[in-house]
């Protein structure tokens, strides 16, 4: 062979070697114009886009944190899962597990544009949850649609988009079902449900009074009612959590100690505290998102620092929502029936007679400043707890024991320290986020280490539904 074919031979493969690299990248960036896998696509954006869409609705929709965005997610979580489900071969629907649930069919010749379809389901069941947040939901929706529809043709954006709004609207149909909560989620004026106990005993929730002793709801407590919506992947015995503390003023008893631990680290807490403390709050409307929403942040943190395809933000995304379904479910469920005090109760009532406190503990505050600021429901299990320990189980599952990560969730924020913190993995995150509520002043350890348990548990069991074939 002479030096000249030698060359175009080369030259030959050159050239092929360079559309091959040329083809690998288009895969990533040019819009699905055929029924491609979705783990094919590698931006996550028609996911984390809808997550930064939650965040900014959630923070100011009074009525609807933390109970009510929990349970819409893990509907959203549904329907973003079955519809993509025809590009993910991997992975079975289970919609015929759920009793109500009457999925649309879709012809096996109809090719599918899976970010548009996703698109179409998540602004679809957003507008359905939130409808007080249209012109937000509606901006994201088009931003998406018009960037996806580039070069693929009508037929192609109007089947994905039907199909993902009618797997929503037979998802939004079955939330429906599960009236005893879902008349609360759509009306505001309803989210807001109140419990009273009467007469008040020692050692059972009541809502504090303000700063001037004022208290118009002196018995508010929201979601009372939440224990008894609808659950995806827990049986009763998940919902099981150990008897707390018994109630007593007995400076050697167990109860005595946790409410005095609040009070110290709160007064005399170091600044280390104080960080951990209001990075993990999230409980004031309209400051912040609430901890439900928080793990969708962290989830889009995550995608965005392991730049995992959309397959795998599909999954996690659903199972995040699901996840937190039944946590509210549980969580709220257990409030309900122990009907356990803040210890801003305890320690104004029971620290301020007592003379070995200083004068004013009758006056003592949380660090959320405003009693009325403490969340308005009983303290055990805490909520933030066990969203924690179900979100740490699902995130592991997904990525991995070993993943490290940057919370940056709070980051450049002035009404508080929202300098970033970062962990090993996301076990440390959820025991973080259970114990700052001590320092913050609104539970005792109890509520804490067991909500962060039973989340645990609620999570595994949710990392056990038969997604794969």
């Amino acid at each position: 062979m002479n030096k000249l074919n030698k060359v175009s031979i080369l030259l030959c493969i050159m050239a092929l070697v360079v559309v091959g690299l040329i083809s690998s990248c288009r895969k990533d960036t040019t819009p699905i114009t055929t029924n491609n896998l979705v783990k094919d696509v590698a931006s996550t954006e028609v996911i984390t886009n809808y997550n930064d869409a939650l965040l900014k609705i959630e923070r100011y929709a009074a009525g609807y944190r933390p109970c009510p965005v929990g349970r819409a997610m893990g509907y959203v979580g549904w329907a973003i899962y079955e519809t993509a489900l025809p590009g993910m071969p991997d992975y079975k629907s289970l919609a015929s597990n759920y009793p109500g649930w009457t999925l649309p069919t879709l012809d096996k010749s109809t090719v599918l544009n899976y970010p548009l379809a996703l698109n179409a389901c998540q602004a679809t069941l957003f507008k359905l949850f939130f409808p007080s947040e249209l012109v937000q939901i509606t901006a994201v929706e088009t931003d998406l649609k018009s960037k996806y529809s580039t070069s693929v043709s009508q037929a192609i954006i109007d089947a994905s988009v039907k199909w993902g709004q009618d797997v929503a609207n037979a998802t939004y149909n079955w939330a429906k079902s599960d009236v005893v909560v879902h008349d609360a989620q759509v009306d505001v004026t309803q989210g807001s449900v109140y419990h009273a106990t009467s007469p008040l005993i020692p050692g059972r929730y009541e809502a504090p009074a303000n700063k001037n002793g004022d208290a118009p709801n002196r018995n508010l407590a929201m979601f009372p009612r939440y224990g008894e919506g609808r659950v995806f992947a827990i049986t009763n015995s998940d919902r099981v959590i150990p008897e707390p503390l018994p109630y007593s003023e007995d400076k050697k008893s167990g109860y005595y100690a946790q409410n005095l631990e609040v009070y110290s680290r709160t007064t005399f807490g170091n600044d280390y505290d104080k960080w951990i403390a209001e990075f993990w709050s999230d409980d004031i409307l309209g400051e912040t998102f609430s901890p439900p929403t928080r793990w969708f942040a962290v989830s889009s943190e995550v995608y965005k620092a392991s730049l995992c395809n959309l397959e795998k933000a599909v999954i996690t995304n659903a199972k995040m929502g699901i996840a937190l379904n039944d946590v509210v479910v549980a969580c709220w469920g257990n409030k309900y029936k122990y009907d356990i005090e803040r210890p801003i109760q305890y320690i104004r009532r029971v620290f301020g007679s007592d003379l070995t406190f200083p004068t004013g503990t009758d006056k003592w505050l949380t660090i959320l400043g405003d009693p009325l600021m403490t969340p308005p429901f009983p303290a055990y299990p805490s909520g933030h707890s066990t969203m924690g320990g179900a979100a740490a189980e699902v995130l592991t599952a997904e990525f991995g024991i070993d993943f490290a990560m940057t919370d940056r969730c709070h980051e450049g924020r002035t009404e508080f320290n929202g300098t970033p913190r970062s962990f090993p993995n996301f076990y440390s995150m959820a025991e973080e986020n259970a114990l700052s509520r001590i320092p913050l002043g609104v539970h005792c350890r109890q509520d804490c280490t067991s909500g962060v348990t039973m989340g645990y548990q609620i999570g595994r069991k949710v990392n056990k539904l038969a997604f794969l074939k």
